[in-house]
């Protein structure tokens, strides 16, 4: 299976144990395979764990209609993916999940609810349960009570930051459909270590929120519908399984860097050849196995061709994992020195503090918090001035903005979250307390100045990838910029080495310094901070790599054309890149740490000549021959060897190599008689006495003629120095008077400053103001510029159109509104274009009518520059309107009904009284008005059985028909009447009403039973 081969290729350094011990001959394999391992070593080992398998897990989170992504996702899945799946959903601690049950109808792949202690296996689905947080260690998964205190329950977040701590870079995350912002942090922490992220697209999920809070990121790797996400996963892994990208193409490795690192440069301003090989490395080849491609060479290709995948590798390159107070171990012993400083700062000073590589500003929030809350506590009026700078301009954006989503809720105390964070929608916002202490910037660490007299510099995380000789010129910056007895803070796996004279340790276990004074002989700044460019590490060809690829082809080619004898092929420097035939007489593996270099392994007598002549055939370009060199073998005996190095040309492939040639004696001395073996041993003694001492000669002419060019080139820098000593002493006094200059303009700057702070204090007490003035009106509105992009809105225009904070800037075309009114945006352009305002009645969805109004946007300078929307409340009026057509139209019907008719009131008052009924008792309408039904007609109705009747309709609402009445009528006679009477409801009126209709049956009874 493919997970066993995985830990074979990771055990490199084994490896090459065995193939040392079988051949000695050939040390410069296992140099090679040793490097590869410490490459593989830093890189990060597979997350074996206890399983002795490397596969990758993959989280998958859902909310909201997540069970038809989860059903279409494992649809989709193989059964023999090699893949571990733990999914992740919001469930109520009561509720008993059906989820395992579901699932298993849409895959073959066993489906199980988690348990403590539980191991992840390939090829399985395992299910959170309801209410419960998840975390894994070891491979083992683990059930976790969620955190009391925090509003938030977000297991999503919880499990993928765990998932990414525990299996790093075989870390995988899918965000599917959901609500609110859980998954977004987790989304983070598994890029910042190496992993990969997917999110489902926004047109196949019921609900968008989580997905598209995960992909505004910028982090995610693929955005696909959840049927196409399994085959990605599974492409992805085995890329990863069939071993590192730039590990199989190590011979094509430094030329590749070099054009990646050009290409950056000209894309973004950034040189990264000063980072950690490694590092850059290990996340080109993430980006690499994200595309299926197989070599450096068509990586390069593909960004030629792709400048937004610079952009995306830029962003890769720079992913740091951060959060509010990490390590919370290391800001309690800050909180400590913090305390002291502040306490010794008189009051009205500023305490100034710099927060270089301050990623999305988490870092920078987070001292401004411990920084307010000690102030606080001490009573006393301090500025505390915060400035956080990066190189990523996007990440400082996000950190100006301070919105950060739910998840942080997890990293901070229940009484920081309310003290100094504000709801947000879908998360929350740095108070503005906070947010006015700090300065975000984009600023190069490694090229612009620096900022001085500072009492605090948090550089965590930052310096360990950097390479050796940054980290150099990067400590007497910060040395530089501290005011004395300030503090330095690095990562727990950074440190101040080879600087002990510019900082003391307080805490070492958090990496906080203290800046000592500055000590003679401390080396100035100089400014700008420059890369090195200097050469990339040395092609090293593994040694399981056949020949054929890379720099061997070639170089077995020149080898056969020349018949060689033992050779090696070296760099400048001696680093041996290719070795050809038997030299284990001429070079021995050196003790210590192996290094595949020509000098450090040359056997005794043979280095000073090697040097010399590698030397010299580098710099003069010529062919070097030393004959007849002596040297003790690896048996102690003393032998001679003829030494070739030549500078190579051709092909390109080698050109600036130097091939070393060692030839042996053609024929071994003879034995002879004994006195004349003295005589002869004698001669031989004379003979190596006087090449020993011509090779001396030889080399030391070399050594002083070197040293005698090496006197004229210090000679010439020194002529140099000076002149340029007395450029900077010109230049000293112009910077000089450009001070005083500087100073003048500083203190018009402060009051331009100062005006400008009040300006936008005003300006934000306006905005304010406006925006309460908006909400207060209780009118929903829109502002949509000339492409009817939605530009601001109101609160209340969530009950119209769906519309969030992250919708800004998005067409208004492309949301969804709750109103019965398909030609909005037709209407919007045309009022766009017309200039007219548009009114017009709509309907909402729930039955509501509100009262659309569309008119021009103006500017104070009389342009139009987009277009108004206002929603106005006219649901009560219209009502009230249809109300009274409704009333007006009934009475209209009752007045024509020629039988007598009388609207009544629980009190049985008449509200109203049509012609027939006046005709009848032959009154007027001034004779009913205010008046009840047993009070008109001479108490004709005043009948106990009526009244009986009446009542029962008013309490219980039963009707009746057909009541019979006998009355005489003046001038008519004795008359039969059959009273029927029901209520009318009416969901307007605050009570019902009773309809009582007379129908006259002349003069005889109808013989019914009343």
């Amino acid at each position: 299976m493919p997970q066993k081969k995985k830990p074979k290729k990771k055990a490199a350094l084994p490896i090459a144990r065995k193939r040392t011990t079988r051949t000695r001959a050939r040390p410069r394999k296992k140099s090679a395979t040793a490097r590869a391992s410490n490459r593989k070593a830093e890189a990060g080992p597979a997350k074996t764990s206890s399983r002795g398998l490397a596969f990758h897990t993959v989280g998958i989170g859902a909310s909201a209609g997540g069970l038809e992504a989860l059903q279409a996702f494992f649809d989709a899945t193989p059964a023999d993916s090699g893949l571990a799946f733990v999914v992740v959903t919001h469930q109520h601690a009561s509720h008993v999940s059906l989820l395992p049950e579901l699932l298993s109808r849409h895959t073959k792949l066993p489906v199980a609810l988690v348990r403590d202690g539980m191991q992840v296996q390939p090829n399985r689905v395992y299910i959170s349960l309801p209410g419960k947080n998840l975390a894994i260690l070891g491979g083992n998964l683990q059930t976790m009570e969620p955190a009391r205190g925090i509003d938030a329950h977000l297991p999503i977040d919880y499990f993928f930051r765990s998932l990414a701590s525990d299996q790093e870079g075989l870390a995988a995350c899918v965000v599917l459909s959901g609500t609110g912002t859980d998954g977004t942090l987790g989304v983070r922490s598994i890029k910042g270590l190496g992993g990969v992220a997917i999110a489902q697209d926004e047109h196949s999920a019921r609900y968008s929120g989580m997905p598209l809070s995960a992909v505004a990121t910028g982090l995610v790797d693929y955005v696909l519908a959840p049927d196409r996400m399994p085959a990605q996963l599974v492409r992805y892994a085995r890329a990863a399984r069939d071993g590192e990208t730039f590990q199989n193409a190590d011979a094509a490795l430094p030329d590749a860097l070099r054009k990646i690192f050009v290409l950056i440069r000209a894309h973004t301003g950034h040189d990264f050849s000063g980072y950690k090989m490694n590092t850059m490395r290990r996340r080109i080849d993430r980006r690499m196995r994200v595309h299926q491609l197989g070599q450096p060479l068509d990586y390069v290709a593909f960004l030629q061709s792709n400048p937004y995948e610079i952009s995306l590798l830029f962003q890769e390159l720079l992913i740091g994992v951060t959060s509010f107070f990490r390590d919370p171990g290391a800001f309690v012993a800050l909180e400590v020195q913090l305390e002291a400083l502040l306490a010794a700062k008189p009051d009205g000073t500023p305490f100034r503090v710099w927060v270089p590589g301050c990623s999305t500003g988490e870092e920078a929030y987070s001292i401004a918090i411990l920084a307010a809350e000690i102030v606080a506590r001490l009573k006393r009026r301090i500025d505390v001035q915060i400035f956080a700078t990066d190189i990523d301009a996007e990440s400082i954006g996000h950190a100006r903005a301070g919105i950060y989503a739910e998840g942080i809720a997890i990293d901070l105390t229940t009484t920081r979250l309310e003290r100094f964070f504000e709801r947000d929608t879908n998360g929350y916002r740095i108070n503005k307390v906070i947010r006015s202490m700090v300065v975000f910037a984009v600023q190069n660490l490694v090229k612009d100045p620096p900022f001085t007299k500072l009492d605090l510099v948090s550089c965590r995380n930052v310096l360990i990838y950097l390479n050796a000789e940054l980290q150099k010129r990067l400590l007497p910056v910060f040395q530089y910029a501290l005011n004395s007895g300030g503090l330095l803070m690095l990562g727990t796996s950074e440190t101040t080495g080879g600087h002990d004279g510019l900082f003391e340790p307080i805490e070492r276990k958090w990496r906080i310094f203290r800046r000592k004074p500055s000590a003679p002989g401390v080396a100035p700044v100089a400014f700008p901070i420059s890369i090195s460019h200097g050469p990339l590490p040395p092609v090293i060809v593994p040694p399981s790599e056949p020949v054929g690829h890379g720099v061997t082809e070639p170089a077995a080619k020149v080898l056969l054309e020349h018949f060689v004898p033992p050779t090696v092929i070296v760099s400048e420097r001696g680093d041996i890149v290719h070795v050809h035939g038997r030299t284990a007489p001429y070079l021995e593996l050196n003790a210590g740490v192996p290094r595949a270099n020509l000098f450090s392994m040359a056997r005794e007598g043979l280095r000073a000549a090697l040097r010399s002549a590698v030397r010299v055939a580098a710099r003069d370009g010529h062919e070097v021959q030393q004959p007849n060199l002596p040297f003790l073998t690896g048996a102690g005996q003393k032998t001679t060897v003829s030494l070739t190095v030549e500078r190579l040309a051709n092909p390109e492939a080698m050109r600036g190599l130097l091939r070393v040639s060692f030839e042996p004696p053609e024929k071994p001395p003879r034995p002879a008689a004994e006195k004349p073996r003295r005589r002869s041993s004698r001669r031989r003694n004379d003979s190596d006495a006087e090449r020993e001492l011509e090779q001396t000669r030889h080399t030391l002419r070399g050594t002083v003629e070197e040293l005698e060019t090496s006197n004229e080139e210090l000679k010439s820098t020194n002529e140099e120095l000076q002149s340029m000593n007395e450029e900077q002493q010109s230049a000293n006094e112009e910077l000089e008077a450009s001070k005083e200059e500087l100073q003048s303009l500083n203190e018009e700057l402060q009051t331009v400053n100062a005006e400008f702070q009040t300006k936008i204090d005003d300006l934000s007490r306006a905005r304010d103001d406006m925006r309460n003035l908006l909400n207060s009106t209780d009118i929903a509105t829109l502002f949509l510029d000339r492409d009817l992009r939605i530009q601001r809105f109101t609160d209340q225009a969530r009950e119209v159109i769906s519309v969030i904070p992250s919708d800004i800037g998005r067409p208004v075309g492309d949301l969804v509104t709750h109103i019965r009114y398909p030609a909005f945006a037709d209407d919007a352009r045309r009022v766009l274009d017309t200039l007219v305002v548009h009114e017009v009645e709509v309907q909402t969805n729930n039955g509501k009518w509100r009262l659309l109004r569309m008119l021009p946007y103006r500017t104070s300078h009389n342009v139009i520059d987009g277009v108004v929307v206002t929603f106005v409340d006219v649901d009560r009026v219209k009502r009230a309107e249809l109300l009274a057509a409704s009333r007006a139209f009934a009475q209209s019907i009752v007045q024509t009904v020629r039988e007598p008719l009388v609207v009544l009131d629980d009190a049985l008052g008449i509200v109203s009284a049509n012609r027939a009924f006046l005709r009848l008792f032959q009154l007027s309408e001034k004779d009913v008005e205010g008046r009840t039904l047993f009070d008109v007609g001479g108490a004709f109705f005043e009948l106990p059985r009526l009244r009986e009747l009446l009542g029962d309709l008013i309490e219980h609402g039963n009707s009746f028909q057909d009541l019979e009445i006998e009355h005489d009528f003046p001038g008519v006679g004795r008359r039969v009447l059959l009273l029927n009477a029901q209520r009318l409801e009416s969901e307007n009126a605050a009570t019902g009403h009773l309809l009582l209709a007379l129908t006259d049956r002349g003069g005889e009874a109808t013989g019914f039973v009343h």
